[in-house]
């Protein structure tokens, strides 16, 4: 039986010190600044998403790339909507309580669906004339509407998914105009204007999306996809067409009139995530439609591999052949689903995770059945996985990573890290209350080394050997965190004094310059505010990093900042626990 370390014994030294993840920064891009941490946060907290891609391409059931593959033009491509055939696309099952059902089942916390895919092909109202709806005949259906309505019940979070690419419009491979010895696949019938319809593309996307977040209420994610340009290059190489930041230009030679808007209070025409934000300030995007992104993106059921992600990044992947309905395909196997998940997570990353209903609306019974076994591990195992954050420490591939929430944090040993006693990574200053099997909520024996490191014994591999999730409860949080401060002044000089509110002994300090920050700098600290001494010298520093984390050891109330030049602060954090910065 094991018990609790004494604070007695042993001291922690800076070699055994946890490491201090990096704040998140927003930054600005195209006039829009990135959200807040407060308004990202509820992605890094929901872990798990349900990804949904469906619409015509269901009824071929070759993927949602099939009409761009086999280059087939628009006319014939509506045939898997207007004629009965056994590929066509009916949607006679559609039932999004079933989706949010599964949803739930796996453990999901938001779910995303395809608002419109690269066919063009829309399940949201659009009043553009030139637009292609499940509005329109023969279905004559809201399939959003009836979407957001079913998550909004199921108290999950509301993503919609939205390429502006349109197979449609051939004016999409060339939106200059500009000659080419041969015409894009997809154009039909006689000579097109392609600058012109390009044009008429681009007044749909902003016709569609006015539409998606003024006519659904609130949404919570938008997940851009396809802002790139005749399929080439980065989605940022389309901006000057497409206009995704806080304003468009009302010289842009593709104008969108009527179907754009303008800013109230002053009267500049608003871009895409300009009108986005100004119908749901809350909501987060991500980094596919040429501006920055709230959140990037890791695409692909590779297993992820190396360090931890600093910034919010979310991976989603497929698990049953391509994203759109493949009738051909199987479904990933549980041993694969959990390598590409917990991997994620242990890297601080989000899962959305994808599926693809048949032409009717039903999700295949084996994607089915391995979501739902996700769900019951992440139903005994989800202290360690919702509100966490992967590491501190840097996973191992395919050996062991971590999560972390509070005072606790979480070893998650997979396949390959060898079976038998486990030893963590030294615990800093912490004193370890707890150490138990996270499955089973048993207590597992366990000693305290000199250097900080807690060695795990009795550990059970054989139960869930995909990932065995061991617990350690500390007597204080995982990663230091700042002081208290009590007040922050701002002389005429320039410099800034922070009081602490009393005498501590500082580890190091960590200062977020607004823009893009400052190069030379110093810090000094005083027990009573008027003896003052060096703690960090930094005014030889050429670069002009915005975070700025200095290690230090001394005793002090008060804290001064002198930067060389004009710069402001936009936080500043004060340490008195041992830290590393080596994540």
């Amino acid at each position: 039986m094991s018990v609790p370390e004494s604070p007695l014994a042993r001291r922690s030294f800076p070699s055994d010190a946890v490491p201090l993840p990096p704040p998140r920064v927003p930054r600005s891009d195209l006039g829009l600044d990135q959200q807040p941490n407060a308004r990202v946060c509820w992605l890094q907290d929901a872990k798990i998403g349900l990804f949904i891609h469906w619409g015509v391409y269901a009824g071929p059931a070759r993927g949602e790339w099939l009409q761009r593959d086999a280059e087939i033009e628009p006319s014939v491509y509506r045939r898997f909507l207007d004629e009965s055939s056994p590929e066509q696309f009916t949607a006679d099952a559609y039932d999004p309580e079933a989706w949010t059902r599964l949803a739930q089942e796996m453990g999901a916390r938001y779910v995303v669906l395809t608002a419109r895919h690269h066919d063009g092909f829309g399940l949201s109202a659009n009043s553009h004339p030139n637009a292609w709806t499940s509005l329109q005949p023969p279905l004559e259906a809201d399939f959003v509407a009836d979407y957001v309505r079913a998550v909004r019940a199921a108290g999950l979070r509301v993503g919609l998914y939205y390429s502006p690419i349109n197979w449609r419009y051939p004016g999409y491979y060339n939106v200059t105009g500009a000659p080419r010895d041969t015409p894009p696949w997809n154009q039909e019938g006689d000579a097109v204007d392609l600058r012109a319809n390009a044009r008429v593309l681009k007044e749909e996307v902003y016709q569609a999306v006015r539409q998606l977040v003024t006519e659904y209420g609130p949404i919570d994610d938008l997940w851009w996809d396809g802002a790139w340009l005749a399929e080439q290059g980065p989605d940022e190489d389309g901006a000057f067409f497409w206009e995704p930041g806080r304003y468009r230009d009302p010289a842009n030679d593709w104008p969108v009139g009527e179907h754009g808007e303008t800013e109230p209070a002053t009267g500049r025409p608003l871009g895409l995530m300009g009108m986005v934000r100004a119908h749901q300030p809350g909501i987060v995007a991500n980094s596919r439609s040429g501006w920055i992104g709230d959140y990037g993106v890791e695409e692909g059921g590779e297993i992820p591999s190396g360090p931890l992600r600093d910034d919010v990044v979310e991976k989603t992947f497929t698990i049953r052949g391509h994203w759109g309905h493949t009738a051909a395909a199987t479904s990933m196997s549980y041993d694969e689903l959990m390598a590409v998940v917990v991997n994620s997570l242990v890297r601080n990353m989000t899962c959305l995770i994808n599926v693809g209903p048949d032409r009717h609306g039903v999700v295949p019974p084996d994607a089915v059945a391995v979501l739902r076994r996700l769900g019951t591990f992440l139903s005994e195992h989800g202290e360690s996985v919702y509100g966490t954050r992967g590491g501190p420490w840097p996973p191992c591939d395919g050996g062991v990573g971590y999560t972390h929430r509070g005072a606790t944090f979480y070893a998650h040993l997979l396949p390959g890290q060898p079976v038998g006693a486990f030893t963590t990574p030294a615990i800093g200053d912490a004193r370890v209350r707890r150490v138990y099997d996270v499955r089973t909520q048993q207590n597992l024996p366990y000693r305290v080394d000199a250097d900080g490191r807690v060695t795990i014994t009795g550990i059970d591999r054989r139960s869930h050997p995909q990932d065995t999730v061991l617990a350690v409860e500390l007597d204080r949080p995982v990663v230091p965190v700042g002081i208290d401060i009590d007040q922050v002044t701002v002389a005429e000089d320039g410099h800034a004094e922070v009081d602490l509110g009393r005498v501590v002994e500082l580890t190091g300090v960590r200062i977020v310059w607004e823009g893009e920050g400052i190069g030379r700098y110093r810090v000094d600290g005083s027990t009573d505010g008027v003896t003052w001494a060096i703690l960090a010298e930094r005014t030889d520093n050429t670069d002009a990093e915005r975070v700025r984390t200095v290690l230090c050891q001394a005793s002090a109330r008060f804290v001064r900042v002198t930067a060389d030049g004009p710069a402001s602060m936009v936080s500043f954090e004060a340490f008195d626990r041992p830290f590393s910065l080596e994540c």
